[in-house]
């Protein structure tokens, strides 16, 4: 879970939907705390501007030797997904996802910038078609 471990604290997320024409932003509340003495990390997430908590709980996974990942909010949204390690500096959490009435692929690219920065890259694919930008997060500790 050491490689998690960047994602600890409380975090001012600045994001930009870039899914939304014209690209939306604004700002969100993130916690990440240890749980289950440890062997799982949970995110919490407030977006106050629509109104929005989702969680994301991370875990490592001894037998497959793999990241794995479970979102969910309150408009019903929910993903599943896993992640082998670091690659070329980021992690990149690859799974399903049902969002906002649809089936798609997700992948959620995490990469440091420095101790008190993180950046959160989300990723769609639909029908098979190639991966688009869906979001981009900068995380500032606070």
């Amino acid at each position: 879970m050491r490689d998690l471990d960047f994602l600890l604290g409380d975090f001012r997320a600045e994001w930009t939907n870039l899914l939304a024409d014209p690209a939306d932003t604004g700002i969100a509340e993130w916690n990440t705390t240890a749980t289950f003495s440890g062997h799982a990390y949970e995110m919490t997430q407030y977006v106050a501007q629509h109104d929005v908590n989702g969680r994301f709980v991370f875990q490592w996974d001894g037998v497959n030797e793999k990241f794995t990942g479970y979102y969910y909010d309150d408009w019903g949204n929910r993903a599943t997904v896993e992640c082998a390690g670091w690659e070329d500096g980021h992690l990149a959490f690859v799974g399903e996802c049902f969002g906002f009435g649809k089936s798609f692929r997700l992948k959620e690219r995490f990469e440091i910038v420095d101790e008190n920065h993180y950046v959160k890259r989300g990723f769609v694919q639909l029908d098979g078609a190639d991966w688009m930008p869906a979001d981009e997060i900068h995380c500032y500790r606070v």
